[in-house]
């Protein structure tokens, strides 16, 4: 066998050999995937204008996913087709995972929601690096008690609460979402995220 041909069998054989795609999980899935009940806002005024990670200032559907690869470095990973698909970066450390993700609304590109949670490094995150931390969102985050929810939202009741803020935005108005996870009463996953809804006009 020459030279060449190995070559050819050699990459034959691997665009053949399966790799195992990248899944995105914890509260990154949870608030991608809208398992949430985000149906009706509940919010008279929008609660999250910047959300700030050690030096980075981040803006829903502003900020791009390339700013917070520049930042802070880490492996871009997509799974999903179509509406399912995401774009994301994701670093875990011991205590908490962040995640930034952009989807079809986003052109794959733009930062359209920012996830976090307590709990040991999620696997298929990169290591965070030291001049990471977990995310400001200028709102109750990790840690933070049902009597902080409460004091901000003005309603909080249950182990999973959704919250939605609608604001004009042209032709579509734009909904800005949050999720909270909370375990033994204090918040143990946080997720906002913004959207187009169509409008009557």
């Amino acid at each position: 066998m020459n030279l060449r041909t190995a070559a050819l069998c050699l990459a034959l054989a691997t665009a053949v050999t399966p790799v195992s795609a990248a899944q995105l999980g914890g509260m990154g899935a949870a608030i991608h995937g809208n398992s949430f009940n985000f149906a009706k806002a509940n919010l008279e005024k929008t609660p999250v204008k910047q959300i700030t990670v050690g030096k980075l200032a981040v803006t829903l559907q502003r900020t791009k996913l390339k700013d917070v690869q520049k930042a802070f470095g880490g492996t871009l990973q997509t799974s999903g087709t179509g509406g399912a698909r995401a774009d994301w970066l994701c670093y875990g450390a011991d205590g908490s995972n962040v995640w930034f993700i952009s989807n079809a609304l986003g052109g794959y590109e733009f930062v359209m929601m920012v996830a976090a949670e307590t709990g040991p490094a999620a696997k298929g995150c990169d290591a965070a690096p030291a001049g990471l931390t977990s995310p400001d969102f200028g709102i109750p985050g990790l840690g933070a008690a049902t009597a902080d929810l409460k004091a901000t939202f003005g309603a909080a009741s249950g182990n999973k609460l959704a919250y939605r803020n609608d604001r004009p935005g042209g032709y579509t108005n734009v909904a800005q979402y949050i999720g909270y996870v909370l375990k033994g009463g204090k918040v143990s996953g946080i997720g906002v995220g913004e959207t187009s809804v169509q409008t009557d006009h």
